[in-house]
């Protein structure tokens, strides 16, 4: 979804609360089960000096099941995924470019914690903004195959806002589905390269910004 829209959504969220259009709901708990779509644009790092530069990607993208557990308010989700792609590395030497692409997949765990902000739009729908974190804990990786040592070093933290909307069948029995944009910090593996190439004299390395949306669909029951 586009920037653009996303802030436009939440005006219009806050302004018709502030304005006292919509009511807002009373305290609930609910729970709910699902599936989501998860990916990370970016990352990686890039590096140059003396007459070299070298540019490494590592985007992904998957998907796999949450719970959550939604205090009106505030949502805890944890979730289990799976997802791969390829990195991309370049090589720019003397003018001549070298690049090359290794196959990646990894698993891991989500675990969640959202504000969000209920405006009752009709007897059916919520709609809300949600603003929150999530830890992106790496259990196992794989490169062309072979299984990654260390696959706790490509987990990061994430901050993350979007919206998302319930649509009730009954008085305890919804759907929810929601979509996030993040942004996270750089993780472990991607800080020590970027130090092994700033050791190097005359050369200047950072890492590459992780970024991606998030799409959850699921069926919740309030308590």
């Amino acid at each position: 979804m586009n920037k653009k829209y996303l802030f436009l959504m939440f005006a219009a969220v806050f302004t018709a609360t502030a304005t006292g259009a919509f009511a807002i709901p009373e305290f609930r708990a609910s729970a709910g089960v699902g599936g989501y779509f998860t990916s990370d644009f970016g990352g990686g790092f890039t590096a140059s000096g003396i007459g070299e530069k070298v540019n490494a990607k590592s985007p992904y993208a998957g998907g796999g099941g949450f719970a959550f557990l939604d205090l009106t308010f505030v949502e805890f989700t944890l979730g289990f995924f799976g997802g791969g792609g390829d990195m991309a590395f370049e090589e720019i030497s003397g003018g001549i470019k070298i690049s090359e692409k290794i196959n990646w997949s990894l698993t891991g765990l989500d675990i969640g914690l959202l504000g969000k902000f209920p405006v009752i739009m009709s007897n059916q729908l919520t709609i809300f903004p949600f603003l929150g974190i999530t830890y992106r804990a790496i259990l196992s990786g794989k490169v062309e195959g072979e299984s990654v040592d260390d696959p706790g070093e490509s987990s990061s933290l994430w901050f993350r806002f979007g919206g998302g909307l319930d649509y009730s069948f009954n008085d305890n029995v919804f759907f929810r589905a929601g979509l996030l944009y993040g942004v996270r910090l750089s993780n472990k593996e991607e800080r020590d390269l970027v130090k092994i190439f700033n050791d190097i004299p005359g050369v200047s390395a950072s890492t590459r910004l992780g970024h991606g949306l998030e799409l959850k669909l699921a069926i919740g029951r309030r308590f």
